[in-house]
């Protein structure tokens, strides 16, 4: 695969995957907290329990305490057939791929260099995902500009339904009051935003409590880059699509319209 970066393996040669070009609500987030944390939990067991059953699995157990809680324990059958359409790997070992359920695509086999079309992308479980409304879309700058429109177009008709479907009936990210913060709660058990958003509001707040007053700053030390349609050279924080007041944070550029940098 392209890059510098490579997929961590574990001991049994497994590694883990990141779905390309969407985002689920955090189940399990660590951060710089001592424990997991996650965000209101219903919308990310339905994103869960939807991917399984695309995949093939039935009778799906999970684990409703100790160090496994949440996590899936056993299912029918315990493997079904299924491929990645991968393009790398990300700093955290991750492999960055669209996963795709039965046989790869005809006249293929692994290790294959092919290009993805957008009919190839609505096979897939990203794009299920984002067309039933119970991921966000998360853009980075390898993901193919033909792929990321599809994507984006999937995206404004689940946002667009009447009523919105999944996530879009209960994001507050890019309403106009946006996302108000009283204490961690606020985003763990009441109030459903963008992941990317929740897991930056997350760590800030553990750190330094719930006023917002240094959130901006704590945002332009981390320098990610991203691009927007309207401008030609990347800007650099997060902290330049929101808008950032009182107690209360929201995002001023839709995200399907955001395509972060690839470090």
């Amino acid at each position: 695969m392209p890059g510098t970066d490579r997929v961590s393996r574990n001991a049994s040669g497994r590694g883990k995957i990141r779905m390309d070009g969407i985002d689920a609500l955090e189940t399990h987030y660590r951060g710089v907290g001592p424990e997991d944390i996650g965000q209101p939990g219903e919308l990310a067991a339905e994103a869960r329990k939807e991917l399984l059953k695309w995949l093939g699995f039935t009778d799906v157990v999970i684990s409703e305490e100790g160090a496994d809680k949440g996590r899936v324990t056993a299912c029918t059958p315990e493997t079904v057939p299924g491929f990645i359409l991968a393009s790398g790997a990300d700093a955290f070992g991750r492999c960055i791929a669209l996963v795709g359920r039965g046989r790869p695509p005809a006249h293929t086999q692994s290790g294959d260099l092919i290009t993805v079309t957008t009919d190839l992308l609505h096979q897939t479980a990203n794009h299920h995902l984002l067309d039933r409304g119970l991921v966000y879309p998360t853009f980075y700058s390898k993901l193919p500009r033909e792929l990321r429109v599809c994507m984006s177009e999937t995206v404004r008709r689940a946002r667009g339904d009447s009523p919105p479907r999944g996530v879009w009936a209960k994001d507050v990210t890019f309403s106009e009051t946006g996302v108000t913060i009283e204490s961690l709660a606020s985003i763990t058990e009441q109030q459903v935003i963008l992941p990317r958003l929740f897991r930056r509001l997350s760590d800030y707040v553990r750190v330094f409590g719930p006023s917002l007053s240094c959130f901006r700053a704590y945002l332009a030390g981390e320098m990610e880059e991203f691009l927007l349609p309207c401008r030609d050279e990347p800007l650099k924080g997060f902290q330049n699509v929101l808008h950032i007041s009182g107690g209360t944070v929201r995002m001023t550029e839709r995200i399907e319209d955001v395509v972060f940098v690839e470090r």
